[in-house]
């Protein structure tokens, strides 16, 4: 007679062990994980700041009087290796070398290749008039490159080149000298991790008694939803809707609706009347973000239902005061007239690429030119315009952000000659400066419409801690039945779920010791202003 076989089965592992062996496998992956990710990016960086430091000095020393001069013959050339060495010993790169047409070096960190043709093979397109930088093996030994045509201010044709190299055996040496101390930070993390995970196993059997999870399911299904919303007050209740239990954000809230004193074993409708926890007895239906107010408090709350098998032993019902609600409503506000302003500025970004690019599969080169300095003029012209009147660089670049997004809806924004904003330290206050500004720059796009003349002029003048910001458009205006209503939540002329934009706007702008004024321009279009705090203050 065979012996019966018996099917293996996965050892069932106590509770100690199997938070020991969870917290250490996700211990693992976080780790591995992180210190993979954090020194291939560190690398990156260290690449990439290595070539914009090469490049930005290639183009400073192609346009240098002495270099231009050196290749016209105008001054001699130990000029240029002067030059060369003085912004090699200041700048603490490894060699700048001047070209001339012909690839003879005019300048190099050991004078004896003076003379000598140009080694690597990567310097061909600097000669056809390209910048770029490349990774190639020269004389010194394997370094990042990077080349700038020198071009001849008076007849505009190309009479050499300038190629700024940084060895990489630094790079190299300090990249793996950071993913050692990478690595044992993993190491001690994971020991000490490691540990910690025993400590807390062992203290969560002592704080459960003992009991393995199968024996304190049953004690634990009440308390469920707590795991879920530990910073909302909770109250839970049993079928007979008599309150069981209720944590410390819930009285807080409660005392500041006046009602004090212990809650535990009175009728939930006697705390919060009206909040259709029977209803959710009854039906076993969850309710979500239901609007309620406890003696002049304001909350908003969520009723769910607590089943056990097929039945309903409880509710519980999570609420927080809906002023906070409203806070982070303005404050995602915000942050999504960051988004949308980069958004547009990304579009924009993409149009331009795909005319440089249509212009260079034409051929026409020519006109690619003078799209391109246009281009550049043009942005040179409005990035200057508004860093050197608005010192703080959060809502400098928020600014030029929106300029983006307006020009993509056929929209000219303008920042005034006079308006000066100085540095802010507050990292909230220019939060609150961009989303007022935000929300009114948005509303006077929109409400453009068809004018023949769409125009958002912006004014931001710093006087005695103050701020004033001004917003006029040329859009139909005001009508002045609007006014009154103007600031209020929900009231909008456009239809829809709007009427939030100018509603925050003010109530920013109130925080902020101000208040905002809207009217109509005597030319037509509309005009927002407001006078708020905003301290001064000079960057360290």
């Amino acid at each position: 007679m065979k012996p019966r076989s018996v099917p293996w089965r996965l050892p069932a592992f106590r509770l100690r062990t199997r938070i020991t062996l969870l917290v250490s496998t996700v211990l693992i992956l976080v780790l591995v994980v992180t210190g993979f990710m954090v020194s291939w990016r560190m690398e990156q960086q260290a690449r990439e700041a290595v070539a914009d430091k090469a490049a930005m000095l290639s183009a400073v020393a192609a346009g240098s009087e002495a270099v231009v001069e050196g290749l016209l013959g105008h001054r001699p050339p130990d000029t240029v290796q002067a030059f060369a060495d003085r912004i090699g010993r200041e700048t603490k790169v490894d060699y700048v070398v001047v070209l001339d047409m012909h690839r003879i070096r005019l300048s190099h960190p050991r004078p004896s290749r003076i003379g000598l043709p140009f080694v690597g093979g990567d310097d061909p397109e600097v000669f056809r008039g390209r910048t770029y930088t490349s990774v190639a093996r020269g004389t010194l030994g394997v370094s990042m490159r990077a080349f700038t045509p020198v071009m001849d201010p008076g007849t505009g044709r190309q009479i050499g080149a300038v190629a700024v190299g940084i060895l990489l055996a630094g790079v190299d040496q300090t990249v793996v000298s950071v993913r050692k101390r990478i690595l044992l930070g993993v190491l001690i993390g994971f020991a000490g991790g490691l540990l910690g995970a025993v400590y807390v196993a062992d203290r969560t059997k002592k704080i459960l008694l003992g009991m393995e999870p199968s024996e304190i399911a049953t004690v634990l299904q009440q308390r469920n939803a707590l795991l879920h919303s530990v910073r909302e007050g909770v109250v839970a209740v049993g079928p007979d809707l008599a309150i069981t239990l209720v944590n410390e954000e819930a009285s807080r809230l409660f005392g500041l609706a006046g009602i004090h004193g212990d809650l535990v074993g009175r009728q939930v409708d006697a705390v919060l009347p009206g909040s259709g926890l029977a209803t959710v007895l009854a039906t076993g239906r969850p309710k979500l973000d239901q609007e309620l107010v406890i003696n002049g408090l304001p909350i908003v709350t969520s009723l769910v239902p607590i089943m056990a098998g097929s039945g309903i032993t409880g509710a519980v019902a999570t609420f927080r005061d809906k002023t906070e609600v409203s806070l982070l409503a303005e404050q995602l506000s915000g942050i999504r007239l960051y988004a949308e302003a980069l958004r547009a500025q990304t579009h924009e970004f993409m149009n331009k690429l795909h005319v440089i690019l249509g212009l260079i599969r034409l051929g026409e080169f020519d006109r690619l030119s003078s799209y391109i300095t246009g281009l550049t003029g043009m942005i040179q012209d409005e990035v200057g315009h508004v860093v050197q009147r608005v010192k703080d660089p959060m809502i400098a670049g928020f600014l030029l952000a929106r300029f983006s997004a307006a020009r993509e809806q056929n929209v000219t924004m303008r920042l005034s000659e006079g308006s000066y904003v100085p540095f802010c330290a507050s990292e909230s206050r220019a939060h609150d400066i961009v989303t007022i500004l935000g929300n009114l720059m948005e509303n006077a796009v929109e409400t453009m419409g068809d004018s023949p003349l769409r125009e958002i002029h912006v004014d931001l003048r710093h006087r005695s801690d103050r701020l004033e910001l001004a917003v006029e458009d040329t859009g139909p205006g005001i009508l002045p039945e609007h006014l009154p209503h103007l600031f209020e939540r929900g009231f909008s002329t456009k239809g829809g779920e709007r009427g939030y934009g100018l509603y925050h706007a003010g109530q920013r702008v109130v925080a902020l010791g101000g208040q905002l004024v809207a009217g109509s321009r005597p030319g037509g279009g509309a005009s927002f202003q407001a006078s708020i705090d905003f301290p001064g203050e000079v960057p360290d």
